[in-house]
């Protein structure tokens, strides 16, 4: 099996609406540079799905600078997954990360 992938990093801001006392600073909104890898499978290997489309379809989902307000890389990868899943009709894997460090990554099924 074949896969491309593409990878950008944006900078944009969230906050986690019920943070943990220990944790409590996440509660206000606070930049990252998010870190964000979609990868896909493809059937040929003469770009089926042009890797700049792609790009340019994920920079589209998740603008720079965007607050994301209370959702979580989880969320944010859920979301870009099943855009992406419908638009490309092929399972998507999305890895959302806060600075490169910790994130979530998904993987949707291919209906």
């Amino acid at each position: 099996m074949t896969e491309i992938f593409v990878k950008l990093r944006v900078p944009g801001f969230h906050h986690w609406p019920n943070p943990s006392i220990n944790r409590a600073y996440l509660g206000e909104s606070h930049r990252h540079l998010f870190h964000l890898e979609v990868s896909m499978p493809v059937g040929h290997s003469d770009r089926e799905v042009e890797f700049h489309d792609l790009l340019d379809d994920v920079r589209t989902l998740f603008p720079a600078g965007q607050d994301h307000g209370g959702k979580s890389c989880e969320m944010m990868a859920e979301q870009i997954g099943h855009t992406l899943r419908v638009h490309y009709k092929r399972p998507v894997t999305v890895e959302v990360s806060e600075d490169g460090e910790v994130g979530a990554r998904i993987t949707t099924d291919a209906s």
